[in-house]
């Protein structure tokens, strides 16, 4: 079980890596993206993973394994021989314990720290190459809300012949137009800046009712990379011990606290879950076992997600909305283990 349990937690890892890495393509096309910076991403995206894929494939090592023993009548064997429900779940109920302990320490621990390091590393590897990111003579849309055309590109930083338009955001901010004869970007990782410096232009200001001109001999314009900024952390870059000092007063980071604590117990609830159905079910084998595994995982994922929901409009409270799942299935599984635990071992003679 050991084993197989590896195998899909390592295959739903590379799954949901995919997912969100064809997400990120965006951000990363034309910003020259090497594979060291792939692999940091991989790895700091693991915390995040793992938190989805260890429930799930406990789910599915169990329900394979023991789906097969029922089908080859081992379950069956073992009961004759004397065994109770809880001797035959010993192993499954053993490697969810460990599989919670470390959920635990990366729910609590890992997950804040690597989500920062993934989006301060996202955000260098932007900030760093922009200027990878325009090619002569042709139009780069990279950068949000703004379109570039660079006549000519001399050396790798300098520009000649440059236009930038940059969309108004609705009633805010008017749309601008930018000639410039040269021009040159520069980064800085540090501050997560990008600025187009540019050498004698204009300005092009309008809206529907006027337009103006401005002409200059320097102007900077600073570049957006299409991510939040590092200034603006999210719940779940947050320390744990943060987000429990601060969860009375900020409703979403009390949501993200509960779904930290919450998650780890869902390795418990699947390691009994798993056993106990399939000793009631009875003879499904491994494509019935993996057929079943999946409909209670998204039946959980989207309970989940949800309840989460409802947190966030405020018709439940944060507490409901990351604990609501396990405690349904917490029910479930409590049934199912008390008809289990009613069905003796077949006594000697």
């Amino acid at each position: 079980m050991s084993r197989s349990l590896g195998v899909i937690i390592f295959s739903l890892s590379v799954i949901l890596f995919m997912e969100k890495f064809v997400r990120l393509t965006r951000i990363f096309m034309g910003k020259g993206a090497d594979l060291s910076d792939l692999a940091k991403i991989f790895i700091y995206l693991q915390p995040s993973i793992l938190l989805l894929s260890v429930p799930m494939a406990i789910l599915v090592a169990i329900f394979l394994t023991y789906g097969r023993m029922s089908t080859d009548s081992e379950i069956i064997v073992l009961k004759a021989s004397g065994m109770s429900f809880w001797g035959i779940s010993r192993a499954a109920v053993t490697l969810s314990i460990l599989c919670f302990a470390v959920l635990a320490v990366v729910s609590l621990y890992l997950l804040p720290r690597s989500m920062y390091a993934f989006k301060h590393t996202l955000y260098e590897t932007i900030v760093k190459k922009a200027s990878m990111t325009f090619q002569a003579e042709t139009f780069s849309d990279v950068f949000k809300d703004t379109v570039i055309y660079v006549k000519e590109i001399p050396s790798a930083d300098e520009f000649r012949g440059i236009f930038v338009y940059k969309e108004g955001i609705k009633s805010v901010e008017e749309p601008v137009v930018i000639v410039a004869e040269s021009g040159i970007i520069r980064s800085n990782p540090a501050e997560g800046l990008i600025k187009l410096s540019m050498n004698n232009g204009l300005v092009h200001t309008f809206n529907e009712k006027s337009s103006s001109e401005i002409t200059f001999s320097q102007y900077d314009f600073i570049l957006k990379s299409g991510i939040e900024s590092m200034d603006k952390i999210k719940p779940d870059e947050i320390k744990t011990s943060d987000l429990w000092k601060a969860n009375k007063e900020n409703t979403y980071w009390a949501i993200e606290l509960h779904r930290r604590l919450a998650l780890p117990f869902a390795c418990l609830i699947f390691g009994l879950l798993g056993p106990a159905l399939s000793n009631k079910i009875g003879k499904i084998g491994r494509l019935g076992g993996f057929s079943l595994s999946l409909v209670i995982l998204i039946l959980y994922y989207v309970l989940l997600i949800f309840a989460e929901g409802l947190a966030k409009s405020g018709e439940i409270t944060p507490f409901w909305g990351g604990w609501a799942p396990n405690l349904i299935f917490a029910g479930i599984t409590l049934f199912f283990v008390n008809i289990a635990y009613k069905d003796k071992p077949i006594r000697r003679l």
